[in-house]
Protein backbone atom coordinates (compact mmCIF):
# COMPACT_ATOMS: atom_id res chain seq x y z
CA UNK A 1 0.00 0.00 0.00
CA UNK A 2 0.98 3.64 -0.38
CA UNK A 3 2.04 6.05 2.32
CA UNK A 4 -1.53 7.10 3.12
CA UNK A 5 -3.05 6.21 6.45
CA UNK A 6 -6.46 5.67 7.91
CA UNK A 7 -7.64 8.84 9.66
CA UNK A 8 -10.81 7.41 11.19
CA UNK A 9 -14.14 5.87 10.28
CA UNK A 10 -16.12 8.00 7.84
CA UNK A 11 -19.50 6.33 8.48
CA UNK A 12 -21.12 2.94 9.07
CA UNK A 13 -23.62 1.15 6.84
CA UNK A 14 -26.61 -0.78 8.18
CA UNK A 15 -29.50 -2.56 6.48
CA UNK A 16 -33.07 -1.26 6.71
CA UNK A 17 -36.38 -2.76 5.65
CA UNK A 18 -38.07 0.62 5.06
CA UNK A 19 -35.66 3.55 4.62
CA UNK A 20 -38.22 6.27 5.36
CA UNK A 21 -39.48 4.65 8.56
CA UNK A 22 -35.97 3.78 9.79
CA UNK A 23 -34.60 7.25 9.00
CA UNK A 24 -37.51 8.91 10.83
CA UNK A 25 -36.78 6.72 13.88
CA UNK A 26 -33.11 7.82 13.97
CA UNK A 27 -34.05 11.47 13.44
CA UNK A 28 -36.59 11.33 16.28
CA UNK A 29 -34.49 9.46 18.83
CA UNK A 30 -30.97 10.68 18.08
CA UNK A 31 -31.41 14.02 16.30
CA UNK A 32 -29.70 12.88 13.09
CA UNK A 33 -30.47 14.71 9.84
CA UNK A 34 -31.03 13.09 6.46
CA UNK A 35 -28.73 13.76 3.50
CA UNK A 36 -27.85 12.25 0.14
CA UNK A 37 -31.11 10.40 -0.28
CA UNK A 38 -31.41 8.33 -3.44
CA UNK A 39 -32.99 5.07 -4.57
CA UNK A 40 -32.55 2.49 -1.80
CA UNK A 41 -30.00 4.55 0.14
CA UNK A 42 -29.70 7.55 2.44
CA UNK A 43 -27.18 9.08 4.81
CA UNK A 44 -27.78 10.15 8.39
CA UNK A 45 -25.63 12.99 9.72
CA UNK A 46 -25.14 14.63 13.11
CA UNK A 47 -24.65 18.25 12.11
CA UNK A 48 -22.11 18.10 9.25
CA UNK A 49 -20.66 14.75 10.28
CA UNK A 50 -21.76 11.52 8.56
CA UNK A 51 -22.81 8.84 11.04
CA UNK A 52 -24.85 6.08 9.35
CA UNK A 53 -25.86 5.11 5.87
CA UNK A 54 -29.08 3.14 5.61
CA UNK A 55 -29.36 0.76 2.68
CA UNK A 56 -32.61 -0.93 1.67
CA UNK A 57 -32.09 -4.63 2.35
CA UNK A 58 -33.53 -7.39 0.15
CA UNK A 59 -33.65 -9.86 3.06
CA UNK A 60 -33.71 -10.12 6.84
CA UNK A 61 -30.00 -9.31 7.27
CA UNK A 62 -29.19 -7.36 10.45
CA UNK A 63 -26.09 -5.60 11.74
CA UNK A 64 -25.47 -8.11 14.53
CA UNK A 65 -23.42 -11.22 15.21
CA UNK A 66 -23.34 -13.81 18.01
CA UNK A 67 -20.80 -14.80 20.64
CA UNK A 68 -21.76 -17.79 22.83
CA UNK A 69 -25.37 -17.52 21.53
CA UNK A 70 -25.62 -13.89 22.61
CA UNK A 71 -26.34 -11.20 20.02
CA UNK A 72 -23.71 -8.46 19.79
CA UNK A 73 -23.64 -5.04 18.15
CA UNK A 74 -21.28 -3.75 15.49
CA UNK A 75 -21.51 -0.01 16.25
CA UNK A 76 -21.05 1.93 19.50
CA UNK A 77 -22.42 5.47 19.78
CA UNK A 78 -20.76 7.90 22.22
CA UNK A 79 -22.93 10.13 24.44
CA UNK A 80 -22.51 12.61 27.28
CA UNK A 81 -25.93 11.81 28.80
CA UNK A 82 -26.62 8.09 28.80
CA UNK A 83 -29.55 8.44 31.20
CA UNK A 84 -31.68 10.57 28.91
CA UNK A 85 -31.05 8.31 25.90
CA UNK A 86 -31.90 5.24 27.97
CA UNK A 87 -35.38 6.60 28.62
CA UNK A 88 -36.24 7.35 24.98
CA UNK A 89 -39.85 6.44 24.28
CA UNK A 90 -40.55 3.35 22.12
CA UNK A 91 -36.93 2.20 22.04
CA UNK A 92 -35.93 -1.34 23.08
CA UNK A 93 -33.04 -0.93 25.52
CA UNK A 94 -31.03 -3.12 27.85
CA UNK A 95 -30.03 -2.16 31.38
CA UNK A 96 -27.32 0.45 31.92
CA UNK A 97 -24.07 -1.22 32.93
CA UNK A 98 -21.68 0.92 34.98
CA UNK A 99 -18.19 -0.47 34.38
CA UNK A 100 -16.35 2.10 36.50
CA UNK A 101 -13.21 3.37 34.77
CA UNK A 102 -14.49 2.04 31.43
CA UNK A 103 -17.69 4.06 31.55
CA UNK A 104 -21.39 3.29 31.30
CA UNK A 105 -23.01 1.28 28.52
CA UNK A 106 -26.33 -0.03 27.32
CA UNK A 107 -27.50 -1.87 24.22
CA UNK A 108 -30.45 -0.77 22.11
CA UNK A 109 -32.29 -2.22 19.15
CA UNK A 110 -33.64 -0.20 16.21
CA UNK A 111 -36.84 -0.95 14.30
CA UNK A 112 -35.02 -3.39 11.99
CA UNK A 113 -33.40 -5.43 14.75
CA UNK A 114 -29.96 -3.86 14.35
CA UNK A 115 -28.16 -3.66 17.69
CA UNK A 116 -26.15 -0.67 18.89
CA UNK A 117 -24.13 0.00 22.00
CA UNK A 118 -24.30 3.41 23.71
CA UNK A 119 -21.30 4.51 25.75
CA UNK A 120 -20.76 7.37 28.18
CA UNK A 121 -17.25 8.07 29.43
CA UNK A 122 -16.26 11.47 30.79
CA UNK A 123 -12.50 10.87 30.72
CA UNK A 124 -12.40 10.03 27.01
CA UNK A 125 -11.76 12.58 24.29
CA UNK A 126 -13.35 11.91 20.94
CA UNK A 127 -13.03 14.39 18.09
CA UNK A 128 -16.27 14.99 16.25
Amino acid sequence: MGKGRILGIAYNVIPAKDLEVSAAWFVKHFGFNIRHQREGYLSLFRGDRPILDLIQSDNETRATFEVHQKKRWVITFFTDDIGSLHTSENVKVGAISDEGQYGKFFVLEDLDGNLFDLWEHHDCELNF
